[in-house]
Formats: structure tokens, sequence, C-alpha cells
């Protein structure tokens, strides 16, 4: 383990700060972020992922010019948050995983994942989620949370975390203290909530009792605003929060990490020195930047917090223990370890996408795919039958998901052909009429909804049609049930390429539905 002693002020700065970068190869912006920052932690996001290949090269390339080796990270939960989408083994999401499968299923899927992910150089996933989904209105934590049970929650993330742990990963459950019972996107704009103690204690904080009694490793402090706590910052800003709360009064002493700072929950809030200013003494270790990748707003915020620490500013005795913190936990993860230096990629490549580790990930995600009612027997689909299938034209609906552009249609996955027509998430009047005048030559509809619940004329749309024809398949959240009148419901609780097929063998009737619905949806 490095001696912090050995460390300059502008070193340990640079152990504190997470930076994200623009482009597939070491260039000019990952070299300042390596060599002049000295960054503690570099996060991947999709469009740095062209393929497993190009990111063990680009990897081997950023622990060959690291002083001090970072962490190298990514959010690969599993489902509709993953940033390596290619070539490695990929799991369901939390809410499918607890839809179909017990807790130990939870360990293996991540520890699957996770060993790939170490063999192509990644030491860090901000994963899992230990978020209760308590509020149907969450925009961006439903479905990645397993849960509305706190305890359920608990045992599943504790096993995925053992399984990360267990494959060479650091982790960081978030989004502490809790986001699940929030009806604003953080990304977006600041959630407010003003839970006392108790109902904290019941809820949101029993997954970190958890992880702090079984000294779990690492944990993300969300952009949340807990007035009961602390009435003027969020918790990425609020000593109250971080050092007093969660350090002092719950004994959390693992690597604390902010969501990223560039979220507009903080970003346009505060200028970048109250941001320094306020995260650095919060007692959080490792702070964020990845939204605005923007090298000159990176070397302001950087040296910004040198100029600080230097005034007086910041504690130096906080910087230490962070430092401290980051260093043993790189300790911990086997960070130095670089055997990857000594690999070629022909060495790894047969232990990425095996075979058994994919089918494992099938097999859960085919006990996932929930049946909520089926009243009029309308499954499964034939081949005999004329059918149209009304497909969203998806977006990204939290910053924190990928746009996934090769997700076309679960038509694509069934053995027989149907119609299709495509329609925007909120459709509109036009697209109605059309599909209206649609109906009429068809056996049945199967409307693939995508958030219904959060789009109006979505679900009016879909309560327009005959019920005696209609088909709703949920390929985000279930909750859109709750504003459906349809009479013959399932959901797999993701577009992805695994529940795509899970559901068109369900659909067929190659596949009965097996899951059981982790939340509580309205009775009709």
């Amino acid at each position: 383990m490095i001696d912090i002693k050995e460390l300059s002020l502008e070193e340990k700065i640079g152990q504190m700060i997470g930076l994200a970068f623009y482009g597939t190869t070491y260039n000019d912006e990952l070299k300042f972020q390596i060599e002049e920052v000295k960054a503690g932690l570099i996060i991947y996001f999709k469009d740095n992922c062209q393929s497993p290949k190009q990111i063990f090269e680009l990897n081997k390339e950023i622990y060959k010019h690291a002083k001090i080796v970072p962490f190298i990270s990514l959010d690969q939960e599993g489902g509709m948050v993953a940033r390596v989408t290619e070539g490695i083994t990929q799991s369901p999401g939390a809410m499918p995983i607890r839809a179909g499968s017990n807790s130990d299923v939870a360990y293996h899927l991540a520890y699957n994942m996770g060993y790939e992910l170490k063999k192509i150089g990644f030491n860090f996933n901000f994963a899992p989620v230990s978020d209760i989904n308590n509020n149907p209105l969450n925009p961006v934590i439903n479905v990645r949370s397993y849960s509305e049970d706190p305890n359920i929650v608990t045992e599943y993330m504790a096993k995925a975390n053992q399984g990360y742990n267990d494959a060479g990963l650091m982790t960081s459950l978030k989004h502490f203290p809790g986001h699940g019972d929030t009806a604003v996107d953080s990304h977006l704009g600041l959630p407010v909530v003003n839970f006392d103690e108790e109902r904290l204690n019941k809820m949101e904080l029993v997954p970190y009792f958890y992880a702090i009694k079984n000294k779990l490793p690492g944990i993300m402090a969300s952009h949340i605003l807990y007035e009961n706590i602390d009435n003027e910052y969020p918790t990425t800003l609020s000593k109250k929060v971080i050092q007093k709360f969660l350090r002092e009064k719950l004994g959390f002493d693992g690597l604390v990490v902010t969501d990223s700072l560039t979220m507009k929950a903080v970003w346009g809030r505060y200028s970048i020195e109250e941001i320094v200013f306020n995260t650095f003494n919060s007692g959080c270790d490792i702070m964020l930047l990845c939204g605005a990748r923007d090298i000159k707003m990176q070397k302001e915020f950087y040296e910004t917090a040198i100029r600080l620490a230097k005034e007086g500013k910041i504690d130096l005795d906080m910087i230490d223990r962070s430092v401290e913190r980051i260093l043993k936990c790189k300790e911990r993860f086997a960070v130095s370890n670089l055997d990857i230096l000594n690999q070629e990629y022909a060495d790894i490549e047969k232990e990425l996408n095996n075979a058994d580790r994919i089918a494992y990930s099938r097999e859960a995600m085919d006990r996932s795919v929930t049946l909520i009612c089926d009243d009029n027997k309308l499954l499964p689909l034939r081949k005999e039958e004329k059918i149209l299938m009304v497909v969203p034209k998806m977006k990204v609906v939290t910053l924190v998901e990928n746009d996934d552009k090769s997700l076309k249609s679960i038509a694509e996955y069934l053995s027989f052909k149907v119609d299709k027509i495509y329609l925007e998430i909120d459709p509109t009047d036009d697209e109605a009429s059309e599909l209206k005048k649609l109906i009429d030559k068809y056996d049945k509809i199967v409307y693939c909804s995508y958030n219904a619940c959060f789009n109006n004329k979505q679900a009016e749309l879909i309560n327009s049609l005959p019920l005696n024809k209609l088909i709703v398949v949920a390929l985000r959240t279930p909750y859109d049930y709750n504003v459906l009148k349809a009479t013959t419901y399932l959901t797999a609780y993701e577009a992805s390429h695994l529940a795509y097929q899970s559901l068109s063998k369900v659909l067929e009737g190659k596949l009965k539905a097996q899951g059981i619905c982790p939340v509580k949806l309205n009775k009709k």
C-alpha cells in the first residue's frame, strides 16, 4: 500500500476526484486526468465502450501511464443500466431478478458479470442499487430496485454486492440515504424529502445498517435534500449527513463516493467553488464529475480544491482520512496487481461471453416474466392470427440509462411474422388516429407499453383499444398497470435483448410466465 506521507497535497486531491472522459483511446483528455491530476478514479460510459478488446487495450494504457493506479469504474447494474453491452455476459436488472429468483441467483449473476468486467480491466462497479422503490411515481429508480420491502432489498443487495466483491470488483451501494421514495430524477432536479429518523430507520436505512455491520466497502451518496437532517444542502454537499450522521452516528468508515456532481440537482445551483468547498468538507471521499466531460471545468475543479486546501478552507485532516480510505480500498481489491499488463486480449477472450454464464442469465430472465392477468385468454399468440404489435420509439428516460439503438422490438424474436407500427412514447394525435384505423384488420393488438404511467397520451391511447383484442406488454415499469384498463397484461421489467427473448417465448406459449411482481399494483 502506498504510504500517504509520500503523496503531495496535489496528489492527495487528485485521489479524491473521479473523472469521465470522451473517446475510446488514450487521448490528451485521459493523459491530463491520469498524468497531471492523477485522478483516483476514471469512469466509463457507453460511448467509451466499443468492444471488450478496445476496453481491454485502453485499460492497459491507463494502467501503464498511471503513477498511482486509479479505480477504473462503470455503472453495470444489469438490465437497462449497463455500459458494456456487447461481448460479455449480461444480467437482468434488479426487479426482474427479484421477480423470478432467490437471492443466491443475485449473487451468481453479479459474480458472472463482475468476473468478465474484471478480465477486461475494470476494478470498480457502481452497484448494486440499495434503494427501496416504494413510490410508484419514482422516475429514476423504479425497476432498478429489487423491491418495495427494505428487508428484501437488503437480502438481494447483500448477495449481489458479495458477488461483485468475490469477482474482484470494488462496489458502492447507492443512493444513500435512499432515492426510492422520490418523484424527481436528480439528474434533472433536486429531490426533497422530509422523513424523520424513525421512518428512515424502518425503511431507507435498513440496507445501510447491514452494510455498516458487515463492513461493506463503499456507498454512493445521493443528491437529495433530507430536510430533517440538513435543510440547506443535499447529501453530497452535507457535512451533517455524511460526516455527522453516516460516519459518526451510524459508524460507517468505508469509502463514500458522490453521485455525479454535474447532475442538475447540484450543478448550476452552486458555483464550482461552493461544490468543491462543501463536498471536500462533507466526509465524502471521491468527488465524481461525469456529465460535463470538459477538461477546462475538470481543471478548474481540481485547482480550486488545491487552492482551498492551501488557504485552510478544506480540512487537511479530512483529506488525509479520505485518502487513507481510498488507498485501503485499492489495497483490499488489489488494484495495483497489474497482471493485465502482461496479458494480450487473446489470453482472456475465451473467458468472456461464457456459454454457461449466458445460459444462467437467460434462465433467470425466463423466470422473471410476470403475467398479471389474462382475463380474456388472449395468450398465447398463434401463427394463423393476424397480429399487430405496437412498438414504442424508446428513448432514454433517465440519464443513467443507455440509448441502445440495437434494440428493435419483440417481433424480431418471434418465430412467425407479425405486423408492426412504431409510435412515440407519448403518441401524437395523428399516430393515435392511424392506429385506431388499423384495429379492425387484426385479431389481436400487442401494445408494448413504456412508462405509460408517466405518459398520459400513451395511457389514453391504450385505454381506447378494445379489451377483447388487447395484450399489453410492459417493457419497463410494472406500474403501467395502475393506469391501464387492460385485462391481459404482462411485464419483464425492462427493454433488453434478454427480456425480448423471454417475452417472445411467453407470448408464443413456449414458456410459462413464472414471475411474481415485487411491488404492489392497484387491485381492479
